[in-house]
């Protein structure tokens, strides 16, 4: 590329659990508009979207991949046991990965990074080589929800705790333009008690089938888990993305990160807010657009 020709640019897909679908729908409005990502950075369901797309997976494909599952195939890939410290032991997962995503980072046909914490060394790390599956595996390990990927020394779990939306880890893969993908919630819950394991199996499974909330928000043990996880990643991912060229947030804040029923919504509303951003980027990465 030329001094003044497009500049790179690398897409940062940030955790959020069922609300990262909307990268679905951003992917899918950039495309159109004529920009496809050079590079591309995920953490949790971001790793998953964004491994996916490196992967060459048609996004028409990843929607359909999405929108497909009722209650009983979302169920299906829950093996729930508490062992090792989590609800969700993850061998139905693995076996997802496996289905959908090459082994290696190499087998990918555009770079990609996906970002993990060490429990070990209390420290982010940066996956962009090697076993593709254990890293995105490791990335969208939330803790007590899915048993953590562990060997040789480490226990990894979300990359959420540590790089909720991996912008440094595309600009370190090469990108000259990042743009950032953030769907964490905005709203404020506070428990109004403690909730024992087994509380937050029983709100995972009426989750997962899509039974209305008994309590007002915020009062259930899965929804002080998500909440928790949401006011951390708010605060972990600011400065990232203030070094972000553009940010876009899609409005997913009416949904929780287990409503993955609500698929084809959340997938709209990224789409939404993808065609917005479209020009911004273009003129940041000095592309022309139609």
């Amino acid at each position: 590329m030329g001094l003044f020709g497009p500049k790179r640019i690398g897409i940062a897909l940030g955790s959020g659990s069922a609300r990262g679908l909307a990268h679905i729908g951003v992917l899918k409005a950039l495309e159109a508009a004529g920009i496809r990502p050079d590079i591309v950075t995920g953490t949790s369901m971001g790793a998953i979207v964004g491994a996916m797309y490196a992967a060459g997976m048609p996004l028409e494909e990843m929607e359909a991949l999405a929108t497909a599952y009722d209650v009983k195939g979302l169920i299906s890939l829950a093996d729930i046991a508490w062992q090792r410290g989590a609800i969700i032991q993850g061998e139905k997962v693995e076996e997802f990965l496996a289905e959908h995503l090459p082994e290696r980072f190499d087998d990918l046909k555009i770079p990609f990074g996906c970002a993990s914490t060490d429990l070990v060394t209390g420290h982010g790390v940066k996956h962009t080589s090697g076993d593709l599956r254990r890293a995105v595996r490791a990335s969208i390990s939330i803790p007590v929800v899915f048993a953590p990927v562990t060997g040789d020394g480490h226990v990894l779990v979300d990359g959420y705790l540590t790089e909720p939306v991996p912008v440094l880890l595309a600009r370190r893969l090469g990108a000259e333009v990042v743009v950032a993908v953030e769907v964490c919630g905005s709203g404020t819950v506070v428990p109004d008690d403690g909730q024992r394991d087994a509380g937050v199996v029983r709100d995972l499974i009426a989750a997962l089938r899509g039974e209305p909330r008994q309590r007002r928000r915020g009062t259930s043990a899965l929804e002080v888990l998500s909440a928790s996880s949401e006011i951390l990643e708010r605060h972990v991912a600011l400065p990232a993305l203030q070094q972000a060229d553009v940010v876009i947030s899609p409005d997913v804040h009416t949904y929780t990160g287990y409503d993955f029923l609500a698929a084809p919504d959340i997938i709209a509303a990224g789409e939404r807010a993808g065609r917005t951003a479209a020009r911004a980027i273009a003129r940041k990465a000095r592309l022309r657009l139609p």
